[in-house]
């Protein structure tokens, strides 16, 4: 089986207990890849962002688990401008690993909690400035501990859904490949949870930063339960609420 990840934090936590055979067949793709290539394969799963299903109502997904948030820790953080003052925002520059999760999350975002319709841009400049609001998306955000002067994209969204932000899902084309790997991952889910510890450490960052994650990871849900399978589904209303998709997609949990 393949397996196509995302190349983040999360995802390669769970390559990390993957034996060494089955990380050869591991492919890390930018996240806006992911749904397209996993879409022609038959014997793969992918851990997909969650709103690439509203073009890909054919594939079947894992309710066991996945990338969800319950808190500030996650993968995307809100720059604001440096000036100090405050404006009324009304572009935001996406930039990092971004997918069409981020660009439809961040107009609904700004209009439920703002009253504010934004405009949205891709960048490739990961600095903020006096007249930019942006939207920083991956590891990008650990660098220098940058995260820690961001606004939490999780945390926004967790606002407006009262339920866990489900960032990625795992998915697969056909069923009894989604099937095969909820076997390996309910057989996996004891490890990864010893392994969370050993995984921070391996991580080539500073002492100081990986204290950080550790409390970080407290807030990050790999295993599902049925908070997080009804955050994928008020997730996924949300652009139908908006006038984004003409109707609620029917989502196939294995």
């Amino acid at each position: 089986m393949k397996y196509l990840f995302p190349d983040n934090l999360f995802a390669r936590f769970f390559a990390f207990s993957f034996s060494e055979e089955e990380k050869k067949e591991i492919a890390f793709l930018p996240s806006a890849e992911l749904t397209g290539v996993l879409a022609k394969e038959t014997n793969a799963v992918g851990l997909i962002p969650t709103l690439d299903l509203l073009k890909h109502e054919d594939l079947f997904i894992s309710k066991l688990g996945g990338v969800s948030f319950e808190s500030e820790f996650c993968n995307a953080y809100f720059y604001f401008p440096t000036d100090g003052e405050q404006k009324k925002v009304t572009e935001v520059s996406l930039s990092g690993d971004v997918s069409s999760l981020e660009a439809i999350l961040c107009k609904i975002l700004f209009a439920e909690l703002y009253d504010q319709q934004v405009k949205i841009s891709l960048s490739t400049n990961h600095v903020t400035d006096a007249e930019t609001t942006l939207l920083l998306v991956g590891d990008t955000n650990l660098a220098n501990e940058k995260y820690l002067k961001g606004i939490s994209f999780a945390d926004e969204v967790i606002e407006i859904l009262s339920a866990p932000f489900v960032n990625y899902v795992f998915a697969g084309k056909e069923k009894e490949t989604v099937e095969i790997f909820n076997n390996k991952f309910a057989s996996l889910i004891p490890k990864y949870y010893e392994s969370i510890l050993p995984f921070i450490s391996s991580l080539d960052f500073s002492s100081d930063l990986k204290d950080k994650i550790k409390l970080g990871f407290s807030s990050f849900v790999f295993e599902f339960d049925s908070m997080d399978i009804d955050g994928i589904a008020q997730l996924t209303r949300l652009p139908y609420y908006h006038g984004m998709i003409k109707e609620i997609i029917d989502i196939k949990f294995v």
